[in-house]
């Protein structure tokens, strides 16, 4: 005849009035169904603003970056030309080239710091997703006016 296997007393459900949380009953794991959609409802804005506030602030990165580099290209110009006029000219082409859709120019300022020296300051808007609290993006580039003199 075979054994038949004897339940361990670990697996005995208990009885009485105390119950586990492996003894609760089904309806008790029926109460939580629905809280996933809930969930989502207060998280999911905040994570859509969060993803908006990272795209925004690579987009003014990008503004900044192509603000310096039309500052660059302006006071390249400067030093090389010593004229003020053809930098502003040589910089607002450069920001219609290479900013198009990235940057926005406003402003081309070239001054001269000292006798030998010049000061490009470029100002103007990246990109914006939403137009609220995107700041203005400005670079300045500062350097020494070339000059060629023959040798002795």
């Amino acid at each position: 005849m075979p054994r038949l296997p004897v339940p361990r007393t670990d697996d005995v459900r208990p009885r009485g009035r105390r119950r586990t949380v492996a003894t609760l009953p089904a309806r008790r794991c029926r109460d939580e169904r629905g809280t996933s959609a809930v969930e989502l409802a207060f998280y999911g804005p905040v994570l859509m603003l969060l993803t908006f506030l990272i795209v925004q602030t690579a987009l003014l990165y990008l503004g900044n970056q192509t603000a310096g580099s039309v500052a660059r290209e302006a006071a390249r110009v400067a030093r090389t030309t010593g004229s003020a006029s053809q930098a502003e000219a040589a910089g607002r082409a450069y920001a219609e080239r290479v900013g198009g859709g990235v940057f926005t120019l406003s402003d081309v300022q070239v001054s001269l710091v000292a006798a030998d020296r010049v000061r490009v300051t470029v100002s103007g808007r990246s990109q914006e997703i939403v137009p609220v609290l995107v700041p203005e993006v400005s670079e300045t580039v500062e350097g020494p006016i070339e000059r060629f003199v023959g040798g002795e």
